[in-house]
């Protein structure tokens, strides 16, 4: 199955249509929406193609700006989805376990620092480090983020060396580990043209699309 990974829309409407249309133009068959999205239209369109979602930290402070109904649908996001061969999030998939949504963490704010949850991985950091650690050790060979607005993977290889990837496709070997950027639709630092990626899970292959 061929899916669409998509993060980052930050209200750019326009930019979220290109990626869609795009996407179905090269066989997808699925959506996946990694958080940051925006107001009401952005919203709607995520919804309409039927992408589960998980929320981000646009969503932590956004949330109140959209319609009931939105509303509803974002504080019910949750931090990281568990794919049977992948995983989603926004920032990082290690979240406190009583914080299973939004809303949960809404209830909780005064208690739960948000830095640590929301770090950028495009370059090696602790944070990096603590994620491979837990893919590795659950036997989870990818992981797709947003939030840097940067297309970049990491690869741990089987023998225990770290490569930073920016090819625009990237396999996944066996052994492998990929921890990777999908990118920003909206508002992305390392070029023109809205980012996304497309995950091929019969080739195992992760193309890093500019629309």
């Amino acid at each position: 199955m061929r899916y669409a990974i998509f993060s980052d829309i930050h209200n750019e409407t326009r930019a979220l249509l290109k990626v869609l249309r795009h996407a179905r133009e090269h066989s997808v068959e699925g959506y996946f929406c990694l958080g940051d999205v925006g107001v009401d239209d952005c919203v709607a369109l995520v919804r309409e193609a039927g992408a589960p979602a998980v929320f981000g930290n646009w969503e932590v402070s956004g949330w109140p700006h959209l319609s009931p109904e939105n509303q509803a649908w974002a504080l019910g996001l949750p931090p990281f989805r568990k794919e049977a061969n992948f995983w989603l999030t926004h920032a990082t998939p290690l979240w406190p376990a009583h914080l299973k949504s939004l809303a949960d963490l809404n209830a909780k704010r005064r208690n739960v620092p948000l830095s640590p949850l929301f770090p950028y991985l495009h370059f090696e950091c602790p944070a990096l480090w603590e994620i491979m650690g837990n893919l590795t050790g659950a036997g989870m060979p990818l992981l797709f983020h947003g939030h840097t607005h940067r297309q970049m993977a990491w690869r741990f290889t089987a023998d225990n060396h770290l490569q930073k990837l920016s090819h625009s496709c990237i396999t996944l070997r066996p052994g492998d580990t990929l921890v990777v950027g999908v990118g920003s639709v909206g508002r992305p630092e390392d070029g023109p043209g809205a980012a996304y990626a497309i995950y091929d899970d019969t080739l195992k292959q992760v193309e890093l699309v500019r629309v």
